[in-house]
């Protein structure tokens, strides 16, 4: 009997010692570092303001306010968010990934690199293993405007495949799907997709946007 009295007690310890150690535990261990900002005014990573050299990880919000930008590289590709741009980024194979909220970014790869960003329902990369950029900024939640900076973008929604080479600048209006028949014809179509209507703007907004792209590679910005 107390031999079973015994075997209990420790049976009762070993078990609340693996409960203590199973609290002590953190609730998860930290991400993989994603990123580092290049350089930062006035901006923000989650909640508290950020500085040039700070590190970036996986599932980060970055936010920029009026009159304030922030840089961020991931590796040989980067992100740059202009003023009043909200926006996460996420680890992807070969470069990384960012869904824009509000604002304009700059996205940039290297050659056999990529990036993905997301806006509006549509997903905008490379269209191939060559170096590409772009300036894309969204108006509204139904409107974007997308400059093609470098090589060739892809651009996505739905089924819908466009590209945008460097040089082109275009606005990018949601249209909804189209309405179905049947007792509800206000409905859409149980497949049918949202998709863009795609309005080029004058060569001028382009060259705007490249020579704002080449400031901020240039050497003054560290």
């Amino acid at each position: 009997m107390r031999k079973l009295f015994t075997m209990v007690v420790a049976a009762s310890l070993s078990l609340a010692l693996m409960n203590m150690a199973v609290l002590a535990a953190p609730a998860s261990s930290p991400s993989a570092p994603l990123g580092v900002v290049v350089a930062a005014e006035n901006a923000n990573v989650g909640a508290g303001v950020t500085t040039s050299g700070a590190t970036i990880y996986d599932g980060d919000r970055l936010q920029t306010q009026a009159n304030s930008t922030l840089r961020v590289r991931f590796g040989s590709e980067q992100i740059v968010l202009r003023q009043n741009t909200d926006t996460d980024v996420h680890s992807f194979p070969n470069g990384f990934s960012a869904n824009l909220f509000a604002g304009t970014v700059v996205v940039s790869s290297a050659a056999g690199q990529t990036f993905q960003l997301i806006a509006d329902g549509a997903t905008i990369r490379p269209a191939n293993a060559q170096p590409a950029s772009g300036q894309i900024s969204m108006i509204s939640s139904k409107e974007l405007v997308l400059t093609g900076t470098r090589g060739t973008l892809e651009v996505t929604m739905g089924d819908e495949v466009k590209t945008v080479e460097a040089g082109s600048t275009y606005r990018l209006e949601v249209e909804a799907a189209e309405s179905g028949p049947g007792p509800n014809p206000q409905a859409p179509h149980p497949t049918a997709q949202n998709h863009f209507l795609w309005i080029a703007i004058p060569a001028i907004a382009a060259v705007t946007a490249i020579v704002i792209w080449r400031a901020t590679e240039s050497p003054s910005h560290p």
